[in-house]
């Protein structure tokens, strides 16, 4: 449970800080938008989060480019069934593809593409919606899907706020918007980058946000 809730969330917020560094007009369309909302004097909160479409959308891109579980946990009928001109058996096991779902191009256009303006448009496309939507399933589907799923969002989002809101982000030495490396590592439950994510985290916010109790 641990590591399921832990590693998954934070692989995801560490794509979602390589695609900020790989389109920085969206990284600043982001930042202007939680300087607007949140302003400079505070810590963003769990209750701005509403107030932040753009950085909710991106989060949603990032989830269907980079699901955390590319592959579903295998699911086993209960009773034979037949499904779209297949005849299947009780006890049959079923992988669903979670990343072909999400790049489906009779779904999304363009979907190789990186795109959180998607969701701009379409804001009723959402992460969490497992039960009566079935166009973004990072967390599942159903009664079975992940049960910390509202969770896992929250935390990825508001992780990825908080970054955004009181650092300003510049790539190491060594590394530039030219040759930064977007690869994926190797197959396993859940997909890395290939290279860690290496940045140099700039504070933007007053000392005093900064300051521990």
């Amino acid at each position: 449970m641990f590591a399921a809730g832990t590693e998954t969330s934070s692989t995801t917020t560490e794509w979602a800080m390589a695609e900020m560094m790989l389109h920085p007009h969206m990284k600043k369309k982001a930042q202007d938008e939680l300087n607007s909302v949140v302003g400079p004097e505070r810590l963003v909160q769990e209750t701005d989060i509403p107030n932040l479409p753009y950085l909710q959308a991106f989060v949603k891109e990032v989830f269907r480019m980079h699901p955390p579980g590319p592959l579903s946990i295998p699911r086993e009928s209960t009773q034979a069934t037949e499904l779209l001109g297949y005849k299947l058996p009780a006890k049959t096991r079923l992988i669903l593809n979670v990343y072909a779902i999400h790049r489906d191009p009779s779904m999304y256009t363009n979907p190789d593409v990186f795109d959180p303006d998607r969701f701009m448009e379409h804001p009723e496309v959402s992460a969490v919606s497992g039960f009566d939507s079935f166009q973004l399933l990072p967390f599942g589907f159903g009664r079975r899907m992940c049960p910390a799923y509202k969770l896992g969002n929250l935390m990825v989002t508001l992780l990825l706020a908080h970054l955004l809101h009181s650092f300003e982000w510049l790539f190491s030495d060594g590394e530039d918007l030219e040759h930064f490396d977007m690869g994926e590592a190797n197959f396993a439950l859940t997909v890395c980058r290939r290279t860690p994510l290496r940045l140099v985290a700039k504070p933007k916010a007053p000392a005093f946000l900064y300051e521990t109790k």
